[in-house]
């Protein structure tokens, strides 16, 4: 693969090609047989020079060249909660530029999922298909990853787990915390000529709940070593263990209730307005 200057950062080095496939074996990325990818263009400003779809489809290639059997990607667009319908096909990400550039691609396998979707590409077809209606609850891409166990690591390209780790959500589900509740949802679901209507469950949060950005969570996972974390340009590429994971933030709930949250107003407020959401 050739070496490509990709971003410069803050400080005006050049980020290449083979220091981001470097990070990305440095963090053990490629050890994953299912590889859950967050991301974030956060590395530097990007090299112009290159184009926009040219730059998606390096990095792409970059994360390819790891030869995990099954990569996973988050393409939710929280269709029904912000009101719309939802077209398996056609509509588009809210988790970044490389997201919805590697949803695009014609071996993408994407769920019909119309609030919390994810595209597969490789071999394990099951975790996008054949799905519950829970979309982090029971027979969830996520419940199906826990299953899989040490088998799955997430990586955090460009992005950390202190922003995007939805991960978190599923096991407060399976922990039923009372800062959250089951709330419904219902519109329109199309997958090629077929349209239906249909209703999806979501773990959402109280009205004035509001989450904790203290990253109590990856500081815990680096410090016990079971996070490796690179620095890269302006940002950072990070990766951990299904199990990992999944036991710390167990551990962490159950020490402290509050733990991922910053207060508890403890009034139970269901009031939900729609808005442009793109996190739960």
């Amino acid at each position: 693969m050739k070496d490509l200057n990709l971003f410069k950062s803050p400080e005006g080095f050049w980020i290449t090609s083979s220091q981001i496939l470097s990070a990305l074996e440095k963090v053990k990325a490629a050890d994953a047989k299912v590889l859950y990818m967050h991301t974030g263009m956060t590395f530097g400003a990007p090299n112009i020079e290159l184009g926009r779809q040219d730059l998606l489809a390096h990095l792409y290639d970059l994360i390819a060249a790891l030869g995990v059997p099954t990569l996973l990607i988050p393409t939710y667009t929280f269709s029904f909660c912000n009101g719309e319908d939802y077209n398996v096909q056609a509509s588009r990400s809210k988790m970044g530029a490389l997201n919805e550039y590697i949803r695009k691609m014609p071996c993408a396998l994407r769920s019909i999922d119309p609030l919390m979707s994810s595209v597969l590409i490789g071999q394990d077809r099951d975790l996008v298909e054949n799905l519950g209606n829970n979309s982090i609850g029971a027979n969830s891409t996520f419940d199906k990853i826990h299953r899989c166990g040490s088998d799955v690591r997430f990586l955090f390209f460009g992005a950390t787990a202190s922003d995007c780790y939805t991960y978190t959500h599923y096991v407060e589900k399976r922990l039923n915390t009372p800062y959250r509740y089951n709330r419904d949802f219902t519109g329109n679901i199309t997958d090629g000529d077929r349209t239906w209507e249909d209703t999806y469950t979501l773990f959402v949060r109280y009205k004035d709940v509001v989450p904790n950005t203290d990253g109590l969570l990856e500081k815990t996972l680096i410090a016990r070593g079971l996070m490796r974390k690179v620095s890269c340009g302006g940002s950072s590429i990070s990766c951990l263990t299904e199990p990992a994971g999944y036991e710390t933030i167990v551990e962490q709930i159950k020490e402290n209730g509050l733990a991922y949250i910053t207060n508890d107003p403890g009034d139970r407020n269901t009031e939900f307005f729609v808005r442009n959401m793109v996190a739960l």
